[in-house]
């Protein structure tokens, strides 16, 4: 996954952070964060979008191992006026703590 770029993100994009994986089953920990830029301002559109560009080095297409917790990244948008997804998969180990935070609190409620 390394080496892309993010496509462009407008304030039609909807972000969904979802934690998964692992032995145990904890709901409340894998409770999903759904992000719309059309709520959020172009400075908190930015800093979501600056958090995934950070993902992307350490983004791969699979998380190997059941004991192994990930965070899967949805985007959804319109690319040339048709509805688009994008999805990374980031292993917990190697996720930026600017995106545990994001899971956790959402832009601007840090």
């Amino acid at each position: 996954m390394s080496g892309k770029t993010l496509p462009a993100l407008g304030p039609d994009t909807v972000v969904r952070l979802s934690r998964q994986g692992g032995f145990a089953a904890l709901p409340h920990l894998a409770a999903p964060r759904e992000i719309d830029f059309s709520a959020c301002d172009e400075r908190q559109r930015g800093q979501v979008c600056s958090v995934l560009e950070r993902c992307l080095p350490v983004a791969e297409r699979a998380v190997g191992g059941a004991d192994q917790r990930f965070f899967q990244v949805e985007l959804r948008y319109h690319d040339a006026g048709r509805a688009s997804e994008w999805i990374l998969t980031v292993p917990e180990q190697a996720a930026p703590g600017e995106l545990v935070e994001l899971w956790q609190c959402g832009p601007g409620e840090r």
